[in-house]
């Protein structure tokens, strides 16, 4: 059998979004180290910032709709090129010395926007580019890449801002952009079957939603998500450096989140030789496994035992990521798929800001440690509830004998 990058489709897939995700790993860096020269503001970096999270999280739904009603293959080469010319204008504002907070702003929640954009978009687009039972390895492929080029992307815009500036990085994550957009435009898939008539924008937004209450495995996993990301921003994120700094180092902590990235991609690797039949549960079950990570900020904040607690944490995360795309993306009809991935993705971000407004908070009354206990406590008890659920545990991926497809699968086009 053949293996994903045989498919010429998705290879273009996996090459896009890696060449994307170089430069995703050098603008955060280079435009928070921008602003800062042209403010000195950390409040005005906040709105910059700000904006760009906003845009995302409003266009992301509505992403899945344009990704269900147009081609999807022109809709990622579109926001790629859409992306490198708001970057282009970031960078080359900076350097003529025009850029204002408010026009930074704008730029950042386009960019934000096209990002959301994306994601379902190529979620979608991945069962189009490989036959059924390739579906595994190639969702573990594609996030072995872009996670590798993440951390690829921000070694080299560290050096490249250290050498010409914050300006230039930007611009470099402009080119990685346009790279992508080239990329996708060489894409050749079939089209989706969609259903005849015209819809109405907010119609098909609601024909998403309702597909995605629909199948309670999906909605349960997504609930843990959302609360897995609301422990883990607060806890870990936003109380994890404050730990870290206290007892080690800001370079220790800088050494821990490289080790959770690092433990993504070893994941990816995982996961593209470790098939169990109850996959989703069983990557379910290892989140349990993250709890580690704000147990040892709690009890031994140290570099030796906080980096392998965060590579952990990131091998085990990566098993539900996968398991999980694979299992919308086999079990929800094509022409649904985009709407649903984005519900997914608003579903387990949309507490990211509350977790890290409480945390301070929390732990200014009850103290860092035991909020960090509480975290890990938190973490392993949702995880046992969503296994509680009968359908999580009864989902099987690659043709078990018990999975009950929704559509007839797509050709893949070479």
């Amino acid at each position: 059998m053949s293996g994903p990058l045989a498919h010429a489709a998705f290879r273009n897939v996996v090459w896009g979004r890696a060449a994307s995700f170089v430069g995703n790993g050098m603008a955060p860096v280079a435009l928070s180290f921008a602003v800062l020269d042209l403010t000195g503001s950390v409040t005005q970096l906040g709105l910059v910032v700000g904006a760009r999270s906003v845009a995302a999280v409003v266009a992301t739904v509505f992403g899945g709709v344009l990704a269900d009603r147009l081609p999807r293959r022109l809709l990622l080469q579109s926001t790629a090129f859409g992306a490198a010319v708001t970057q282009t204008a970031v960078g080359l504002s900076l350097l003529g010395g025009v850029a204002s907070v408010p026009l930074l702003m704008l730029l950042s929640a386009l960019n934000g926007a096209f990002a959301a954009v994306e994601l379902p978009a190529t979620t979608a687009l991945v069962p189009q580019t490989v036959p059924g039972e390739l579906l595994r390895r190639a969702n573990a492929l594609l996030r072995t890449f872009t996670s590798f080029a993440t951390v690829s992307g921000a070694a080299a815009g560290s050096l490249l801002i250290g050498w010409a500036g914050p300006s230039w990085g930007i611009l470099a994550d402009a080119v990685s952009f346009a790279v992508a957009g080239l990329f996708f435009r060489r894409l050749r898939v079939g089209a989706v079957p969609r259903p005849a008539g015209r819809r109405s924008l907010l119609g098909d937004l609601g024909e998403g939603r309702d597909e995605f209450l629909r199948h309670r495995w999906l909605w349960s996993v997504v609930l843990h998500a959302c609360v897995w990301q609301l422990i883990w921003a607060g806890g870990v994120q936003v109380i994890g450096p404050a730990v870290a700094e206290a007892h080690t180092s800001a370079r220790t902590w800088g050494f821990v989140l490289a080790a959770q990235t690092v433990g993504a991609v070893a994941g990816g690797v995982l996961a593209l030789r470790w098939r169990p039949r109850a996959a989703l549960a069983t990557g379910v079950l290892l989140t349990s496994f993250s709890a580690v990570l704000p147990w040892s900020l709690a009890v031994e904040p140290r570099a030796a035992v906080l980096v392998p607690a965060a590579f952990l944490a990131g091998v085990a995360m990566e098993q539900v990521n996968v398991a999980l795309t694979v299992a919308v993306q086999e079990r929800v009809a094509s022409d649904r798929l985009a709407r649903v991935t984005s519900y997914q993705v608003l579903g387990s971000s949309v507490a990211v800001p509350l977790g890290q407004i409480l945390a301070g908070p929390l732990a200014s009354l009850y103290g860092q440690e035991r909020v960090l206990g509480a975290a890990g406590v938190c973490i392993v008890a949702v995880t046992l509830a969503v296994l509680a659920v009968p359908d999580v545990r009864a989902v099987r991926t690659e043709g078990g004998p018990d999975k009950a497809r929704t559509r007839p699968r797509d050709e893949p086009v070479t």
